[in-house]
């Protein structure tokens, strides 16, 4: 055990040292670490210390970056830590003072963003709580249209739950190139304090004197700084999402990392403004920079890092070459994906998604069984030669006839959300077709009794927005949030003739109300329920170790 102890400090080497002012010799509160395009760094604490460890293999050659607003970014050579603990300056970044133009114009106050606090999903920070590792730098935001001038009173954010005592933030805004986080904007540091379990945050930013001007967009993001724990409580922090089509959650683990994104997803973060609209365009304003927009192939692909432009991915979950198929259904090709040995066990994704969605499940359950993942009719590379309305039933039949192609008789089924709605369908139509059945955050009818207050009053937003375009994806988005508003239309008496043996699974925050997932496990005889705590609707990615190994533990049983 020594030894083995000894081996595991060997494979490591640990950063250490404070960062001052390099004028004053001042501590710098809350600085950053990180090591360029690697999940490697930290945040010094309020005292300017910092310590952190680094693989050994390359930490000689390693080129760390401090930086922190209002200072100019100082690289620092991971040789040089070899001497031990390190001071490190940074120079005070100089201001520059742009020239006041006085001009008639009307202002009025607006807010940007999204100002729903309905949870389908939650962005988490920190939501696996039997994972041990070092949140500190992790950042999460997204990105918000603005007028084009724009003088910030205050940012707000929705928390979904907060498991901690406190945790602090830095608020960071950057310029968007390429549809990604690029130049920061601001020149002042501003941090602030969360601690309420859930609900709006709102942060004054007036004291900032926060003027943005020619940013048609900018990334919003928060910075995890530090925090204190509950003793004896699991560590989970999150905030407030739901997947709208066209919009997207950006990440990163550490200060120096490469960004990442969440597509469709949209945080509950809106920024307040004084909007100086009618007053012109600035004349230097630069132009806003364009958006990246997916090919239609990877347009489903969430929870993935996109592609650089130009380029299509092709060995990932629901874009592989080696395990994708297609098989014709009336009005439409499925794109399916095979993976493992055993048992047949089919994935059904949920509205927007597509296989990708399951990118955190494939892996480990084709170790168990033979896993046939789906793209719904619409959705993902399946194409939908129609036009009419979209429907469970209509799933379910292609999903029936896709089971007769592959000569599949009983199959395990994990549907999630719509797929766990299309899931219940496709057991009532034809239940000689399932084996076990494991649905996540399915729902019976699209009523206030079923979900949570909001939700339907976002879809109907998104319905107003989309209705009036004639692009074709706008209109497939169109169809898909009237499936939302009109379906499922089931009563909690059509589950008795369920006789598959089925789990129940949601989260604790479910966008589906608990005593509805509660009675559809009653009226399923012999259904077994599991509420995931500190987890959402989107518990498969919030939790997979958990959600996993509940799934595999009712399947494997006799």
């Amino acid at each position: 055990m020594l030894l083995l102890g000894f081996g595991a400090r060997a494979q490591n080497r640990l950063l250490e040292g404070q960062v001052v002012d390099q004028v004053s010799q001042a501590p710098v509160p809350f600085a950053t670490l990180g090591i360029p395009n690697q999940p490697l760094g930290s945040v010094a604490d309020a005292q300017g210390n910092f310590r952190f460890a680094v693989p050994a293999a390359i930490a000689d050659t390693a080129r760390l970056i401090v930086s922190c607003i209002g200072y100019e970014s100082a690289p620092v050579a991971g040789l040089s830590f070899r001497g031990g603990r390190q001071r490190v300056a940074l120079r005070p970044a100089p201001v520059s003072l742009g020239g006041v133009t006085v001009r008639a114009g009307r202002v009025k106050t607006k807010t940007f963003g999204r100002t729903g606090a309905a949870t389908f999903m939650t962005a988490g920070l920190y939501t696996e709580p039997d994972l041990v590792r070092d949140e500190l730098a992790k950042e999460q935001g997204t990105i918000i249209r603005l007028d084009q001038e724009c003088l910030l009173r205050d940012v707000n954010l929705h928390v979904a739950f907060n498991r901690f005592r406190w945790v602090r933030f830095r608020l960071n805004l950057y310029s968007v190139t390429d549809g990604r986080p690029d130049q920061p904007l601001l020149t002042q540091d501003v941090t602030f304090t969360v601690a309420q379990p859930r609900g709006w945050v709102k942060v004054d930013l007036s004291p900032y004197h926060i003027l943005l001007r020619g940013h048609r967009q900018v990334a919003v993001t928060l910075q995890w700084l530090q925090s204190e724990a509950v003793p004896g409580t699991p560590k989970a922090f999150a905030l407030s999402a739901i997947p709208t089509p066209g919009q997207r959650i950006l990440f990163r683990d550490k200060s120096q990392d490469r960004w990442r994104e969440v597509r469709p997803g949209q945080l509950s973060l809106y920024l307040t403004a004084d909007s100086y609209a009618d007053s012109g365009p600035a004349k230097d304003a630069p132009a806003a920079a364009p958006e990246y927009v997916l090919p239609d192939s990877l347009k489903y692909l969430q929870f993935l890092e996109n592609p650089p432009p130009g380029q299509v991915a092709t060995r990932r979950y629901g874009d592989s070459l080696a395990a994708g198929h297609y098989v014709a259904v009336r009005g439409a090709r499925l794109y399916y994906e095979q993976y493992g040995q055993g048992a047949p066990l089919l994935l059904l994704h949920g509205n927007g998604q597509s296989i990708a969605a399951f990118h955190r499940q494939i892996g480990e359950l084709a170790r168990h069984f033979r896993v046939i993942a789906v793209d719904t009719r619409a959705h993902g590379k399946s194409r939908d030669t129609t036009t009419g309305a979209l429907s469970y039933d209509l799933f379910a039949a292609d999903i029936h006839q896709l089971l007769g192609a592959l000569q599949l008789g009983k199959v395990n089924i994990l549907g999630w959300s719509d797929g766990g709605n299309t899931a219940l369908t496709l057991a009532l139509a034809h239940p000689e077709s399932v084996n076990r059945m494991v649905i996540m955050g399915a729902n019976l009818f699209p009523t206030a009794q079923a979900l949570a207050p909001g939700v339907l009053e976002d879809f109907r937003r998104q319905l107003q927005t989309r209705s009036a375009r004639p692009d074709t994806a706008a209109q497939t988005q169109t169809r898909l949030l009237h499936l939302l508003l009109e379906e499922p239309r089931l009563a909690f008496t059509d589950l008795h003739a369920i006789t598959a043996p089925t789990l129940v699974l949601a989260g604790q925050y479910d966008v589906v109300r608990d005593a509805h997932t509660r009675a559809i496990a009653q009226h399923i005889a012999g259904a077994q329920l599991v509420v995931f705590a500190d987890a959402s609707h989107n518990a498969p990615q919030e939790i997979p170790l958990r959600f996993n190994q509940t799934v595999l533990d009712f399947l494997r049983q006799p």
